[in-house]
């Protein structure tokens, strides 16, 4: 294997060791950052024995969503939950699992044989042929614990390596939920299922899933995961006790990243990322990508004041040259950037994190030529041009059209 390989290995397990390290892996309250009252209130009803056998739990991925279904799920089996007396149960646990049973411990490592998952799915590279989850049951397993339960479909769906293709919860999804809670449970009192991000459920899936929702077997705990509620079957929903997630206080927000970040600015990252673990995670994670994409959005924005066109044909060349997936990306960051540039000239607002661009002289004179005359337009001219190159349009006209039309708003 030459050095250059053996390189970039090293940096891609560094990366996950990182992130293992700020994210960890367990599946306790303890380690969901926030929703503490919601948390408290969810452990009260289970140990009182009031259990819905369909729940419903709403809010954007990143503010643990997902990782809240799963310790829910452990602390439900459980078999020696730790109860803490005494404590202010607005900021603290008033009890967690035990993380030492027989089932906390396969819990932990999502190998318990009465704990189930379905998510959206589609064909991967390696096969054509039709998939449901339990064909990549072994991926999204390992996925969830390298990012320790805080995930979204299109970053799952590129860790696949289909970040183009949609995903859906699909019929052979719902068959084999009805074939799995057919069974009587193995060895834990409640046999959980949890779906997650139910509004991609298949509509031609619907009917066979609301039957078992309908006519659960004993002992069988329904817990679905969604970002959007308005997205999912109304006869689905309405079966649904929903558990509301809020994103996560700015006060928990900040410990946190204070405990990951001693010595970091931590305050620009509070203030992008917006209560979302998720987006914290993307700022504190920058790659290499970022590095590119800073020293190609100045090299582009310099040209357009004086539309050197030998120097600037010479930048969409480079541009035609990376795939469609790399140039939405930068698009995407380019809106970022123009947004965080119009925030500080309009509102005061620095976003440091993404007004960095490696050049101080550009750092402090760019961000002036943003203003309200030209921000809606430069919105308007890139959405439009992301919508071309997703649609497959020839990325050298695409790229040149978009050039000429943030010319002339930049001169505004």
């Amino acid at each position: 294997m030459c050095k250059e390989k053996i390189k970039q290995k090293t940096q891609i397990f560094e990366k996950k060791t990182y992130l293992c390290k700020l994210f960890g892996r367990t599946m306790y309250f303890k380690d969901i950052v926030g929703q503490r009252v919601l948390i408290n209130s969810l452990t009260r009803i289970i140990d009182s024995g009031r259990i819905s056998h369909a729940q419903l739990f709403l809010g954007k991925n990143g503010y643990g969503s997902l990782a809240l279904a799963l310790a829910y799920a452990q602390y439900l089996n459980c078999e020696n939950r730790v109860h803490y007396p005494d404590v202010d149960e607005q900021t603290q646990l008033r009890a967690d699992s035990c993380g030492k049973c027989p089932s906390c411990i396969k819990y932990q490592q999502l190998v318990h044989s009465d704990l189930h998952f379905v998510f959206p799915n589609t064909a991967v590279k390696s096969t054509d042929k039709d998939v449901s989850s339990k064909d990549l049951m072994q991926e999204f397993r390992t996925y969830m614990l390298e990012n320790n339960y805080y995930i979204r479909l299109e970053d799952f769906f590129e860790y696949l390596g289909v970040e183009k293709k949609q995903g859906a919860i699909n019929v052979r999804d719902a068959a084999e939920i009805n074939r799995i809670l057919g069974l009587k449970t193995y060895e834990a009192k409640y046999k959980v299922m949890i779906i997650w991000m139910i509004e991609k459920l298949n509509t031609a899936a619907a009917p066979k899933l609301l039957k078992i929702l309908e006519e659960p077997t004993d002992n069988t705990v329904f817990l679905l995961v969604s970002e959007n509620q308005d997205k999912i079957l109304p006869t689905i929903r309405s079966r649904m006790q929903n558990v509301q997630l809020r994103k996560i206080d700015e006060q928990s927000m900040r410990q946190y990243l204070h405990n990951i970040l001693p010595d970091g600015n931590v305050e620009n990252i509070l203030q992008a990322a917006e209560g979302d673990i998720i987006e914290a995670r993307n700022i504190i994670s920058k790659t290499e990508q970022d590095h590119l994409f800073a020293e190609l959005f100045v090299t582009w924005t310099r040209q357009l004041f004086k539309l050197q066109m030998l120097s600037l044909s010479a930048w969409v060349d480079k541009m035609h040259t990376m795939g469609r997936e790399q140039q939405k990306q930068f698009l995407l960051y380019a809106l970022d950037s123009f947004r965080a540039c119009f925030l500080k000239t309009v509102a005061g607002i620095n976003l440091g994190y993404q007004l960095d661009f490696g050049d101080e002289k550009f750092n402090n004179a760019f961000p002036r030529m943003i203003s309200e005359r030209n921000i809606e337009g430069i919105e308007n001219v890139i959405n439009k041009t992301i919508y071309a190159i997703e649609r497959n349009a020839f990325s050298k006209i695409a790229f040149m059209d978009l050039s000429f039309s943030i010319s002339k708003l930049l001169k505004q």
